[in-house]
């Protein structure tokens, strides 16, 4: 990806997003609250522990309820949770998923537009 000098000679481009991986690991969860540590990972594009750490916050925060199913994990998102920046004062989990998450989507397919992060085309 090509580095573009913009306004304040900031330079723009490269990999950011505009979602942090919490709200990515929660959008999948509201996808698909059975989906395991590694396909969550795959998806956001993260390592199982990362998923694992922010798994933990968003738990400790109250977004996230986890109960264990045989040896499997379920997870409830509590989509009543509010957002926590100030520019978000107000807004509710639930709002986020509406706008963001399909709550359709084959559990398998990619948190991104359907596809896997690693199928994402290049921007020029």
């Amino acid at each position: 990806m090509e580095e573009v000098v913009g306004s304040g000679g900031l330079v723009t481009g490269g990999t950011w997003t505009f979602l942090s991986n919490h709200a990515h690991v929660l959008l999948c969860l509201a996808d698909d609250p059975d989906q395991t540590l590694p396909v969550i990972a795959g998806r956001v594009g993260v390592t199982s522990r990362a998923v694992q750490l922010i798994l933990a916050d968003l738990i400790a925060g109250g977004y996230v309820e986890r109960t264990k199913v045989g040896r499997r994990n379920h997870y409830r998102v509590n989509r009543d949770g509010l957002l926590r920046h100030p520019l978000e004062a107000g807004r509710r989990v639930g709002e986020l998923i509406a706008a963001l998450g399909s709550g359709e989507r084959d559990p398998g397919q990619g948190a991104v537009g359907g596809r896997d992060l690693g199928e994402l085309p290049d921007q020029a």
